[in-house]
């Protein structure tokens, strides 16, 4: 998500998003988690906003209180170092599975080359490896308005590190950036940049998708799914991102959003939901008597059921 970095706290500064894995009991990562191989993930997004108005408890309160057991999508801020999340990661991962993406797009050029991608993802297995279920290890990489970076340098970062996760039987999951195919084709960017070693070696094929960036454009998401399912073909799809963010959002507009994202009947046949929604702290928190977080989690349950 193209996100603006408040300032930096001596704390903890963080992005976390939520969705369906499973527990770590080793002190690294060596094996697939059983929960990463569930059909369904159920996610929402924490963005770094958060942090001078509502206290982490607040937060894990929120999460504990959800029907289901959700995946916390943790987005480092490149400010903090692993070391500095590891107490965050480890409170969260007491109450939900963790996806870790050590880097948000919009930070992605923070990292020049290569070599100091992989070590920013080295780093955070090392540290965090026995709390994380699944790495993103690309966020919106073809959204190169905003990353600022050769899409060829983009794409060799993310091979490195999914190359050096994999050898380490670590799960993988890569977000691609929808946006409406006269401002820019997807599908094409992808056969253009993505190499087949890449995008037969993922675990998770994630969409991230703004209605309110694309002016209300609602794709054909069973073609659209159906085709990323071409072109990862031994990937889970789902959604990454999605949320109402939006200046005038309302309430009203944020149900009907989430229903339609949480509520979509699967559009293909290895669609597992996601959805991640961005703006869950800033809608969510405080939980009770909330009725977007109530919302969300009747749908929730609803699939669950």
């Amino acid at each position: 998500m193209k996100r603006i970095i408040g300032p930096v706290l001596a704390g903890i500064l963080l992005l976390v998003s939520v969705a369906c894995v499973a527990d770590r009991t080793s002190n690294v990562q060596t094996e697939p988690s059983a929960a990463v191989n569930e059909r369904w993930l159920y996610g929402i997004t924490v963005d770094d906003s958060w942090y001078d108005d509502v206290s982490t408890d607040d937060i894990v309160a929120a999460i504990e209180d959800m029907p289901v057991k959700p995946t916390v999508r943790l987005v480092m801020s490149t400010e903090l170092s692993a070391e500095d999340y590891e107490p965050l990661f480890a409170q969260i991962h007491e109450v939900a599975y963790i996806m870790a993406c050590p880097v948000d797009s919009s930070e992605m050029n923070s990292y020049k080359d290569e070599q100091a991608y992989l070590e920013r993802f080295q780093e955070a297995y090392e540290v965090l490896g026995p709390y994380v279920d699944l790495w993103e290890i690309g966020n919106e990489i073809n959204g190169v308005e905003w990353i600022g970076q050769e899409p060829a340098l983009i794409v060799s970062k993310v091979e490195v590190v999914n190359d050096w996760l994999r050898s380490r039987d670590a799960k993988t999951a890569l977000t691609m950036y929808y946006a409406r195919p006269d401002d820019q084709d997807m599908f094409e960017w992808m056969e253009e940049n993505l190499p087949e070693a890449l995008c037969e070696n993922v675990d998770y094929a994630l969409i991230s998708y703004y209605e309110d960036d694309n002016e209300g454009y609602i794709p054909d998401w069973s073609g659209v799914f159906n085709s990323f399912e071409d072109a990862f073909p031994d990937a889970s799809v789902g959604f990454g991102e999605c949320g109402n963010v939006a200046e005038d959002a309302t309430e009203e507009s944020k149900l009907r959003m989430a229903g339609f994202y949480y509520g979509l009947k699967a559009p293909s046949q290895r669609y597992i939901g996601g959805c991640f929604w961005w703006n869950w702290v800033q809608d969510c928190i405080p939980h009770e008597d909330n009725a977007v977080y109530d919302g969300i989690n009747q749908l929730m349950e609803t699939h669950a059921a």
